[in-house]
């Protein structure tokens, strides 16, 4: 992977050198997957949880023991989409040879009814799952386990925003991919989401097919000491200063999101050879008005009296009690009964999240922008 010409990157994992701590997430990782157990791991978004995985993935292909597939199911709405989705990435990973396909990949590829074709405009290779039978996806997942089983080393397979399965066409798409885990008990699973609510309902609770058939694992953030010296580190690097307050200025101001503090850095390392206080002040007003146009559709979206109790809760943060007399009358919200309509709405669609006992706009920028109306 190529050097990125700023080092604090923002949409993918670039390497050790460009990947702050997570040393204890690592270690929990590899304790888990070591000794046989499937892992959930759960965060609040933008926290950087799948540039952990690629890190723990790296480190895994390091050692020489294990090969990784990364799946992501955010696009997935049914099983089938799914099967494509995993098959896709094997093909990524197992697919391209320079002397074509392998015959057990060609056997895969016969027995989950797919076909390879080249993109028009991009050349790029293409999955595409063909018309199947009605109730062929377990089939095609066993095919999909069982090519991965054949594999000389140890597989350990990611599903990322695994909690969409729950929001799949089938009803029964939670018991179909429990069955497939069961399958094959020498893959070692990792079951990631950022859907904090869902992740936990679906592996917490008795009634559901996945209860207890992994170990919880929940990303916290990054500490502002490691988050310092790693800020500091690359900014001293390239002969520039950042001082230790004005980076906890930054933390503090992005609730110590890893994806805001990646941006905000960005930006000031970018501008400054040495950062004045008053410069950090600029880029966090500019990058709120650059996301003005996207924010202010929210008002569309929500009710009234959702897009008021949010405004609120950002103003307001951090918030204990959304119920007292005190916020309902500051904010002139009206009914406590409305209110909690509103609220209940809200934490649904985890536009409003509590955390350690506090009320919070999930999106922090969203947050940001809201307490300045």
């Amino acid at each position: 992977m190529k050097t990125p010409d700023n080092p604090f990157v923002l949409h993918t994992y670039h390497g050790k050198k460009y990947f702050c701590d997570r040393e204890h997430d690592i270690e929990k990782l590899q304790e888990h997957i070591q000794n046989g157990r499937n892992v959930v791991l759960y965060a609040w978004r933008r926290l950087g949880k799948t540039a952990l995985i690629q890190r723990f993935f790296d480190l895994l292909e390091e050692e020489g023991e294990h090969e990784t597939i990364f799946v992501d199911f955010l696009a997935c709405h049914s099983i089938d989409e799914a099967v494509q989705a995993i098959a896709s990435s094997l093909y990524d990973r197992y697919g391209k040879l320079e002397t074509g396909f392998s015959a057990s990949f060609q056997k895969l590829l016969a027995s989950i009814g797919a076909t390879l074709s080249f993109s028009p405009l991009t050349g790029a290779p293409e999955l595409s799952v063909g018309v199947r039978p009605p109730d062929s996806e377990p089939k095609s997942l066993t095919a999909l386990g069982e090519f991965l089983r054949e594999r000389k080393k140890k597989i350990v397979l990611c599903m990322d925003e695994f909690q969409q399965i729950a929001h799949f066409e089938e009803a029964k798409a939670e018991a179909v991919f429990r069955f497939w885990t069961q399958q094959f008990p020498d893959i070692r699973f990792i079951f990631s989401g950022s859907h904090r609510t869902m992740m936990v309902e679906m592996f917490a609770s008795a009634s559901r097919p996945f209860y207890q058939s992994a170990q919880l694992l929940s990303l916290k953030p990054i500490p502002l000491d490691r988050y310092t010296d790693f800020i500091q580190g690359h900014f001293a690097e390239a002969g520039k200063s950042i001082s230790k307050e004005q980076i906890e200025r930054v933390y503090t101001w992005a609730r110590s999101q890893t994806y805001t503090i990646q941006l905000v850095c960005n930006y000031l390392y970018s501008r400054s050879t040495v950062v004045e206080d008053a410069e950090i002040e600029q880029v966090l007003v500019e990058i709120l008005e650059q996301q003005q146009a996207v924010f202010a559709n929210f008002s569309k979206i929500l009710t009234h009296t959702q897009w008021r109790v949010l405004k609120a809760i950002a103003k307001a943060e951090p918030l204990h009690n959304p119920l007292s007399k005190d916020f309902l009358q500051k904010y002139r919200l009206g009914a406590a009964s409305s209110v909690s309509t509103a609220l209940k709405a809200l934490q649904k669609s985890e536009m409003v999240v509590v955390d350690e006992g506090a009320y919070l706009v999930h999106e922090v920028l969203l947050a940001r922008w809201m307490a300045r109306l």
